[in-house]
């Protein structure tokens, strides 16, 4: 492949961004970032249990967890070529939505930061809510009103920033793929 490709999959839990992603990452023969991978990780190391009744973004908000998920992400995100599962945007929504009446300073950096760092995608795409029960993977909030409020911080930040990204309107992961593949090209 010539290009030089990073393809970042935005929106909030449910919208199919990790199924999308792995199978860009395959059609393209790129590297897949899984967001997991990082998420997994810092929740097994601080002992999270999927079945405490924590919100798993509210754990994540805390202890300087939204620290270290954006530097790490951003290290991830330095290789050549990538598909991604989780943008900065994400994680800038996610830390507006949980730590806003917490540590305003910190939001603040982490926007700053996300919002330097959203510049090293090629394409940003965009998968959007929809008001339909959420797939319960026994991981994410399944709150349909929260992900539309992180969906709709999402859209804000993508407008503010200037940032180039589609919204995709195809609705199964094999659609998508091809709507993808037909915008960058190839």
């Amino acid at each position: 492949m010539s290009k030089h490709l990073r393809v970042g999959i935005a929106g909030c839990a449910g919208t199919g961004k990790t199924s999308l992603a792995e199978a860009l990452s395959a059609k393209l023969g790129i590297p897949l970032l899984k967001s997991r991978e990082i998420t997994e990780d810092i929740l097994k190391r601080d002992g999270y249990d999927f079945v405490s009744g924590i919100q798993i973004e509210r754990f994540l908000a805390t202890s300087g967890r939204p620290n270290e998920l954006l530097r790490r992400t951003v290290e991830q995100q330095a290789a050549s070529q990538f598909v991604t599962d989780r943008t900065v945007v994400d994680l800038a929504a996610y830390a507006v939505c949980e730590l806003h009446d917490m540590d305003n300073m910190a939001v603040r950096r982490i926007i700053e930061t996300c919002r330097k760092n959203v510049m090293v995608y090629t394409h940003i795409f965009m998968c959007p809510w929809k008001d339909v029960p959420i797939e319960d993977n026994k991981r994410r909030t399944l709150n349909p009103w929260y992900q539309f409020l992180i969906h709709t911080v999402e859209m804000g930040m993508l407008q503010e920033w200037g940032c180039k990204y589609t919204i995709l309107s195809s609705k199964t992961t094999d659609e998508r793929a091809k709507e993808i593949l037909g915008i960058i090209g190839i």
